[in-house]
């Protein structure tokens, strides 16, 4: 079935906006997503179910069907199957993420693996990887498979240099933007090329598909980075400065660290190296940053 080209994008849109216009396109994706992740292994749905029902944004989905949109794609089916690749592969990340940062909540609601167990969800998480993959086999052409193949690998490698970093103040911004195109970046980016691959384009439009991808998937992560320091809990669904008090240190943190005095750096090098400690000093933790404009400075990259 051809994707219906009715209308065009508004140059400026709200994410409200942007799942009305696709709203039949995104209905097709969540039935895919509860269609191909079947199992006769029941354990498996279950916790399936339990991620997909906890909400999200469908972001990737959404690239992947609004660059279809705009490259001309012919098939609708082919837009929502490499949706539900996509998702797949973040759910995935998901409850991966979830085991090694040991985190109880996602989106205000117990974490997977606070449900059901860590060895459930990385084996759950293993399934949805694999199942992306055999997606892919039977639905993509080799250009597609190469781009989501690369931004997977992409994926796994920021995770582990995250992990390498964790309490590392003395971390650089190349380096942490560096993690976080790795970890977020590339796997939207990859979302923006499917649909230049789905649809008729030349490599020069290919490049900037890709191109605006990469910065879309570092500004969201920026943007997730800056709400452990500004968000309530409500909003973000996980207790606020969880990810500073697991140690993960961000462009916030970072500007703060440049600009503070030897006393702030003793103080901060102490705190960081203890979570409870973190969680306890969250407030002094916040005036240095706050002091040395680290939010603002985040925001305006």
């Amino acid at each position: 079935m051809p994707i219906d080209h009715k209308g065009v994008v508004p140059r400026k849109m709200a994410m409200g906006g942007v799942q009305q216009l696709l709203g039949a396109d995104l209905k097709a994706v969540e039935e895919s997503i509860r269609h191909h992740y079947k199992s006769d292994v029941a354990m498996i749905p279950l916790v399936s179910d339990y991620l997909t029902n906890g909400g999200g944004k469908r972001l990737r989905p959404m690239l992947v069907l609004l660059s279809s949109y705009l490259c001309g794609a012919e098939s609708r089916e082919k837009a929502v199957i490499h949706s539900t690749v996509v998702e797949y592969i973040h759910a995935a990340t998901l409850l991966h993420d979830d085991v090694v940062d040991d985190s109880g909540t996602r989106r205000g609601l117990p974490s997977a693996n606070a449900k059901f167990g860590n060895p459930v969800s990385v084996l759950v998480g293993d399934y949805l990887f694999a199942k992306s993959f055999a997606l892919m086999a039977a639905n993509s052409s080799k250009e597609i498979i190469r781009s989501v193949s690369d931004a997977t690998r992409s994926l796994a490698e920021g995770e582990v240099l995250q992990l390498m970093h964790i309490g590392n103040l003395e971390m650089t911004e190349e380096q942490h933007l560096d993690v976080v195109y790795r970890k977020t970046g590339a796997l939207i980016t990859a979302c923006c090329e499917i649909g230049g691959w789905l649809g008729r384009t030349t490599p020069e439009q290919r490049r900037a598909l890709a191109s605006f991808g990469k910065n879309i998937g570092v500004a969201f992560q920026l943007v997730d980075d800056l709400l452990d320091f500004t968000a309530d809990q409500r909003t973000l669904g996980k207790p606020v400065g969880q990810d500073l008090a697991e140690g993960h240190v961000t462009l916030p943190m970072i500007h703060a660290w440049r600009n503070a005095s030897e006393a702030e750096k003793i103080f901060l090098r102490e705190t960081i190296k203890n979570e409870e400690l973190t969680r306890q000093r969250m407030p002094a933790v916040l005036d240095i940053v706050n002091k040395a404009d680290g939010i603002g400075y985040a925001a305006r990259l």
